[in-house]
């Protein structure tokens, strides 16, 4: 077992009896791992949210003795292949960044990351536990899908692209705090997939637990194996989000989202087919798209 897979197993184990701040800290650990690797404790800390005391205890509650030990445990993992995870320090370039030719670095790192994001994505997760989330979804009496505040777009883009071909999608908005009346009456038929990352959203992590308890099916896509509403998901898929701004890539989450489409509709047959020709001839009686009618 790997250095980095042997501080997972103890941050899972231990997470249970962790307290709120021991959590927030845990949390970080997995998601940023190189940052742990690379920098100095205090700064460590204040891009966790918690005190330098706080990363010792954990360190010392996980059984390294000393935050040193704990960091060299990172540092150690590092260097034998951690993935894309080391290039999290690569978003620093742009605290340099004075346009000309120092753009160009930005832009290169840009496109290497995300390369190695989906390369982590793919190595990552398993055909099977693809297959067998989109089994759910296809079985499902109705797609109830959740993406809030960031997570919104590829939310939306999931639900548009469904509808084309299954009419039992339905996208949670929370439009005028409506979010409770969306989800409705959702039961055991139905399934949730639910998109959130750290900051986690409140009522992302509410909506979560009400369709579990409600017994529905839940599908998680989040960014670390500690993540609130990864506790009740039946299928729960850690994907990368580091991204080359300040802000969390969605890249990963779209090229997930991309390969559950292909699913649905082989798993639909001709008859998902059909449903998508009759939708475009639907939009094209409308004409929801640009058509050139200038004489040739």
């Amino acid at each position: 077992m790997t250095e980095l897979a042997t501080i997972r197993d103890r941050l899972q184990t231990a997470y249970p009896s962790l307290s709120s701040q021991l959590r927030t800290a845990a949390r970080f650990a997995l998601k940023e791992p190189a940052y742990i690797a690379l920098y100095p404790l205090r700064r460590v800390a204040v891009r966790a949210g918690v005190s330098p005391a706080t990363m010792v205890r954990l360190a010392v509650q996980l059984g390294f003795g000393t935050y040193n030990r704990f960091r060299d445990a990172f540092r150690a993992a590092m260097h034998s292949g951690m993935g894309s995870a080391r290039y999290a320090a690569d978003a620093e370039s742009l605290l340099s960044y004075k346009g000309g030719h120092a753009f160009e670095k930005v832009y290169r790192n840009a496109g290497e990351l995300q390369l190695r994001n989906i390369q982590e994505l793919f190595t990552g997760i398993s055909p099977g536990a693809v297959e067998a989330a989109g089994a759910c979804l296809a079985r499902a009496k109705r797609i109830y899908i959740l993406g809030m505040r960031a997570n919104y777009a590829a939310a939306f883009y999931f639900a548009y692209v469904l509808k084309t071909f299954a009419k039992n999608t339905i996208l949670l908005e929370d439009r005028m705090g409506m979010l409770i009346d969306e989800l409705g009456d959702i039961g055991p038929r139905d399934v949730l997939l639910a998109m959130s990352g750290e900051p986690y959203a409140a009522d992302a992590v509410r909506a979560v637990d009400y369709a579990a308890a409600a017994g529905a099916s839940i599908i998680a896509i989040t960014d670390n194996s500690l993540s609130p509403i990864a506790r009740n998901g039946r299928h729960v898929f850690v994907v990368p989000t580091t991204g080359p701004s300040f802000y969390q890539s969605l890249v990963p989450k779209m090229a997930l989202l991309e390969c559950f489409v292909c699913l649905l509709v082989a798993r639909g047959g001709k008859a998902a087919v059909d449903r998508v020709k009759q939708e475009f001839q639907r939009r094209d009686r409308f004409g929801v798209y640009w058509r050139d009618k200038s004489k040739r």
